[in-house]
């Protein structure tokens, strides 16, 4: 009876390491599904925060551009002035 017994729980033994090794073996492929996803959502993250970022790089040259004609054009504007006050006579 012994040796049945010591049969028996070896044959336990040995399913319940399959039954681990199928455990460990589908956890394995949930992982590899997970991070699948985890870096096709970063790779998306990173591309939108890309497209995000050249935006506010392209509205910042706009804007940059708009303030240096704007203020070249409040100089020259100055200038002419004083040039007619000159001209004119206003200063002397």
């Amino acid at each position: 009876m012994t040796q049945a017994s010591t049969e028996v729980q070896i044959a336990l033994l040995i399913h319940g390491q399959a039954l681990l090794q199928r455990e460990i073996e589908e956890n394995k492929r949930e992982a590899e599904a997970d991070l699948k996803r985890i870096t096709a959502k970063a790779d998306a993250d990173i591309k939108e925060a890309n497209n995000k970022i050249a935006a506010l790089e392209d509205e910042r040259n706009k804007a940059l551009k708009w303030g240096v004609m704007t203020l070249g054009t409040a100089v020259i504007g100055m200038a002419y002035w004083i040039f007619e006050k000159v001209i004119g006579g206003h200063i002397r």
